[in-house]
């Protein structure tokens, strides 16, 4: 079994293709969906998923849910499953908007890639991920980077993971404790007031972990 959450209008054959319901969008004239629903709610059972693939959705997700979200789908996944995410490229973006010779619509298209389309609640990106970025945290939850694939459309750079869970015992108590030490690197330093905030991240890391377990 094979999930393609947040599809949108691109229906993958083989696919289980996920996304909100048409009434969530404003802009799509169709849903393709096989499923609708809000992927940060879904459930499924440990090691019953072949592939988990997203494009240009883990960027939707603030940071302590897209972790959660990658420590859940990597209990989903089977043994050697996938994980393709594609997001666009912050690092190669954002110098599109600090060049002096671009233009003014370049600019402003690099702008709306790196922060969103707005033209819904959940239109707005989250995080701006580098590869570097991205594939830290997949490393830290045991995955084994295949592939790093990237591409342009129309002035905006993006790039693909494809990843696979490796053979590694990975317990929820030590997925939480890599998620910490990754999140730490995002504080200023360690303050009373960063240190509570890191805490308010674990919060919301456990939370979106909660609502992905499979209860039989």
């Amino acid at each position: 079994m094979k999930l393609h959450l947040g599809c949108g209008q691109r229906y993958l054959e083989d696919y289980i293709n996920i996304d909100y319901p048409a009434s969530e969008h404003s802009v799509q004239e169709k849903s393709v969906a096989d499923i609708h629903a809000d992927i940060t709610q879904l459930s499924y059972p440990a090691s019953s998923i072949d592939e988990v693939r997203l494009h240009h959705v883990f960027e939707h997700f603030t940071r302590p849910v897209a972790c959660g979200l990658v420590s859940a789908w990597r209990s989903w996944l089977k043994p050697r499953g996938i994980l393709h995410i594609e997001v666009p490229d912050f690092r190669r973006t954002v110098f599109v908007v600090l060049n002096p010779l671009s233009s003014s619509r370049s600019k402003t298209v690099a702008i709306r890639h790196i922060f969103g389309s707005h033209e819904a609640s959940w239109a707005i990106h989250c995080e701006g991920w580098t590869a570097s970025q991205l594939s830290n945290l997949l490393k830290r939850l045991e995955f084994e980077m295949l592939e790093l694939r990237k591409n342009s459309w129309k002035g905006t750079y993006n790039f693909e993971v494809i990843a696979r869970k490796n053979d590694i015992d990975l317990s929820k108590v030590e997925s939480e404790k890599r998620v910490k030490d990754f999140l730490s690197g995002y504080l200023v330093d360690s303050s009373q007031g960063e240190l509570k905030l890191l805490s308010v991240w674990m919060d919301e890391y456990r939370n979106q972990i909660n609502k992905c377990e499979h209860n039989e």
